[in-house]
């Protein structure tokens, strides 16, 4: 199966238009491979001006694609316009950036909404002082609710591998279809730049996550031991 294809079965459906936009990233390296021809010699030339990585503030990276203006690109489907292989490359990554942008600030909207609630709820755990009648309901209500909130997260877990993939692939199909050997350096530079290419803070917080509904269920566990004895 191909991976274009494999990526739309793999979409969490709620979050469908944050995923990296393989397929019009796809049409735009045919607007140069299907409509015009291309020589080594012009993809050797291109080979260095068509990705520049600059550091921008601090541990910040951030991908130059000749041009530093923001994009203001329009999706255009199938209906690309022809291009030369210096237009294609500076769409292509324009693009690319737009959409590993997209990606990262619905990352980090959804780590910080999750870690909020995971918060909220370890603090009510922890402060729990109703009577011990209400303390069975309460557990297993705390329960239901840490199950939730580590389904959500391993939920983004899966959003943010499937993305990481994308990334490779597509920039793994422009150095194969370009003939220029850039995917170490581009995936490097994302890596950089953008934090769900390593997602440290989602990691931490599924780990956080697991071990608070471990700690819930087996207060759960003794509660509703005890309601029955």
């Amino acid at each position: 199966m191909k991976f274009g294809k494999k990526l739309k079965e793999l979409r969490i459906a709620k979050w469908f238009n944050y995923y990296i936009d393989y397929q019009e990233l796809k049409y735009i390296l045919k607007s140069h491979l299907e409509n015009a021809e291309h020589s080594d010699e012009e993809a050797t030339e291109q080979k260095e001006k068509s990705i520049k990585i600059r550091p921008l503030g601090g541990s910040e990276a951030k991908l130059i694609i000749v041009s530093s203006k923001k994009s203001g690109m329009k999706k255009n489907g199938k209906d690309q316009p022809h291009r030369d292989l210096p237009s294609m490359s500076v769409a292509f990554f324009t693009m690319l950036e737009d959409e590993v942008n997209l990606v990262e600030a619905f990352y980090r909207k959804m780590v910080e909404s999750l870690r909020t609630q995971l918060d909220k709820a370890s603090l009510l755990y922890h402060n729990s002082d109703e009577p011990s009648s209400l303390q069975y309901a309460k557990t297993k209500a705390m329960s239901a609710l840490a199950h939730h909130i580590s389904h959500d997260i391993n939920m983004l877990v899966s959003y943010v591998e499937v993305n990481k993939l994308a990334v490779r692939k597509i920039v793994k199909k422009y150095a194969k279809r370009t003939k220029q050997p850039v995917l170490d350096k581009v995936i490097a530079a994302v890596e950089k730049a953008r934090t769900f290419m390593n997602a440290k803070s989602l990691y931490k917080l599924r780990d956080d996550a697991e071990k608070f509904f471990t700690k819930v269920s087996k207060r759960a566990y003794r509660n509703a031991f005890t309601a029955v004895v």
